[in-house]
């Protein structure tokens, strides 16, 4: 989490109105993040809370968790499900039990958490079959992926129904802009902030960060962010299947074919996926008291929106055939007047020039009319009952769409002041009564090139979103490219300095531990001047690989240059950093390259661990040190491990053996 995010979010949790789990949910977290705890410990904490306790044992004797017999204790519930996950379990319920109703009106409380459900139970599912997290963290994940939409509902109530109304349901980019525009911040980073402040899995933070509306080509790498990023984008389509109306079923659908295809599974199991997640969706809405609703199944669903999508094509080329404007000519036009005599008139000559025309007698009827049928063009008497003209065209303009009608007065009175009046009140133009058929057409003709001219310029616009949106996906792509390494894909030393400067704030501003390895191969120019800079190459990315299999999901790994990699362990002393530092230099000694039987190069590396200390000024005082243990194991013999101010590792277990012997 960035420096700014992370202000952003202390900010908000000030206020103290953040979505939060009940203390018993916070204690049972800390305990199953403590290595101390013990499972009775855990039990007991759990059946403080006696809805927490029948959720847990309902989770632990479910088919989705993998019961094989009934367990009646909460104990044996947290054996089966094991420790760290009944930690996120817990989290997840106590959140959604808390949090069900909020000062928000136009959030829908219900709808999120039916939402988030789905989401949790096909993240489950997915990270079953891709083995990319435990299914049952897996379901926290997703649970709560979208947790920070509902933070900002309850810290930002007003504004954020406001928000809504303008999103109205668009998509998920859309809604973060609008977010960043409001808020200086979004629901994808309050929900990082938010799980890092849990101490939920970073993998989790990563994913959520990541996750967009629209599905993202698959990533060079394979890490578990990586695809718990697709998992989720896959997830929020199934989800919208499952709680969106069957009429808004084809963009999910499309998307959904497209973000499963890149996670890389069999296309042919697309369906049971999706309806063995309804049908736990609704077995766990009773579970949870959440809303939920039947189904039909997912081969019913895709026929339906494959015969609606045909049908939209066939009517769309019957609407254009034979146009070569994009759009029609031919214009809605509302007109209100009170005198039937003068109406008619009017819809007759409105008709003869290829316009459709409906007609309302007063003011308040052309009003709701327009409301509902969304015309393009406003004809009205400036005299008429319960609503006059005037006040018509005010409140028209008052209404978003009403802004783009184009509005036409009828007066038989021409006095200046008059006209004045009614073009203050919104119109564009006016007809002088006793009306004739030419001075009418000509105002349809004008606003006719008005109607094009909005068109264009609403389609330049469009074009304009598209080209910034893809200028955004160019310049994403240019600062990954900018912060990683080509041959290794591992971050590269300009991300180094940069991830090593926001670690260093905010060790300093809240304090903890911060340890660095520089890692260096040993020999490494023999190996290129031996078998080439192809082999080379191979070893750094075999190095690189091994690196990232042993290191912490918490830990930084990068390729400084050379052969030199660094790894940054937040959260890490000296000693187990130095522990770690040795699991790794004896995991790239043991590794077998097998690029080729004539190679023989044993390939080890020299490691030097630093560690945070008070009189440390800034971030490049930690490098250095690491650099200097470095080239203290270089002159000791190469593979081996050395800490800064301190002796090699391996001298200093034969220090102690010999201390041993003497004593013996």
């Amino acid at each position: 989490m960035t420096i700014a995010i992370s202000k952003r979010f202390d900010e908000l949790k000030a206020t103290g109105l953040l979505p939060s789990p009940t203390g018993v949910a916070m204690e049972i977290l800390r305990l199953t993040q403590n290595e101390g705890s013990t499972i009775k410990q855990i039990a007991q904490t759990i059946q403080a809370d006696p809805a927490l306790t029948g959720r847990t044992l309902k989770f632990a004797n479910s088919a989705h968790a993998g019961a094989r017999k009934p367990i009646a204790s909460v104990s044996e519930a947290v054996v089966r499900l094991g420790m760290r996950t009944v930690g996120t379990l817990s989290l997840g319920f106590s959140v959604l039990s808390s949090s069900r109703r909020g000062p928000c009106e136009g959030f829908d409380y219900d709808r999120f958490w039916s939402n988030s459900l789905v989401l949790g139970i096909a993240s489950k599912t997915l990270c079953g079959m891709t083995k990319a997290a435990p299914q049952e963290e897996g379901f926290a994940c997703g649970l709560l992926s979208q947790i920070g939409r509902l933070a900002l509902a309850s810290v930002y109530p007003e504004k954020y129904a406001e928000v809504l109304t303008t999103w109205a349901n668009g998509s998920g980019k859309e809604l973060r802009d609008l977010e960043q525009q409001a808020f200086s911040t979004d629901h994808a980073e309050m929900t990082a902030a938010m799980m890092e402040d849990w101490r939920l899995p970073e993998s989790f933070q990563i994913a959520v960060l990541n996750q967009i509306d629209d599905h993202r080509k698959a990533p060079s790498t394979t890490t578990p962010s990586d695809v718990l990023t697709l998992i989720l984008q896959t997830a929020n389509q199934i989800a919208r299947i499952c709680v969106e109306d069957e009429n808004s079923h084809a963009e999910p659908i499309k998307k959904l074919m497209a973000c499963y295809d890149q996670i890389d599974l069999e296309s042919s199991g697309l369906a049971d996926l999706c309806d063995e997640v309804a049908e736990q969706w609704q077995t766990w809405g009773e579970i949870l008291n959440v809303n939920t609703r039947e189904l039909p199944k997912f081969e019913e669903i895709l026929e339906k929106s494959r015969e609606a999508e045909a049908e939209a094509t066939v009517d769309a080329n019957v609407e254009t055939e034979g146009e070569s404007n994009p759009h029609p000519k031919s214009l809605r036009i509302l007109v209100a007047e009170d005198d039937p005599l003068q109406l008619a008139l009017i819809t007759k000559l409105v008709k003869a020039a290829g316009h459709s025309v409906v007609g309302t007698p007063n003011g308040r009827e052309a009003l709701r009319t327009a409301l509902e049928t969304n015309p393009d063009v406003v004809i009205t008497d400036w005299m008429m009952p319960e609503m006059d003209g005037f006040e018509l065209c005010r409140s028209l303009r008052k209404a978003k769409f009403g802004r783009q009608l184009y509005l036409i007065i009828m007066t038989s009175n021409g006095e200046e002041e008059r006209l004045v009046e009614a073009f203050e009140a919104g119109a564009d133009d006016y007809l002088v009564k006793p009306l004739r058929a030419r001075p009418l057409q000509a105002r349809i003709r004008a606003a006719v090139r008005m109607i094009e001219l909005q068109h264009e310029v609403e389609l330049e616009r469009e074009h304009i979103r598209q080209m910034t949106a893809e200028l955004a996906v160019v310049n994403r792509k240019l600062e990954q490219a900018a912060f990683t390494d080509a041959l290794t894909a591992l971050p590269n030393r300009r991300y180094l300095i940069k991830r090593l400067k926001e670690e260093w704030s905010i060790i300093s501003r809240k304090g903890g531990q911060l340890s660095c390895m520089l890692l260096d191969i040993d020999r490494f120019k023999s190996v290129n001047d031996t078998y080439g800079h192809d082999v080379g190459d191979l070893v750094l990315k075999k190095v690189a690989a091994v690196l990232q299999t042993v290191t912490r999901d918490s830990d930084v790994v990068c390729r400084q240059g050379g052969e030199e990699f660094v790894v940054v362990c937040p959260g890490s002393d000296l000693q187990s950093a130095a522990q770690g530092a040795e699991r790794l230099r004896s995991k790239i000694e043991s590794e077998t390259l097998g690029y080729f039987e004539q190679f023989e190069h044993p390939i080890t590396v020299s490691v030097g661990v630093a560690t945070r200390e008070s009189l440390m000024r800034d971030e490049d005082v930690i490098l250095k040190a690491a650099d200097e243990a470095l080239y203290r194991a270089k002159e000791t013999g190469r593979n081996r491990v050395c800490c800064a101010n301190d002796k090699p590792v391996e001298k200093i277990s034969k220090i102690q053996d010999s201390l041993r012997s003497l004593f013996q």
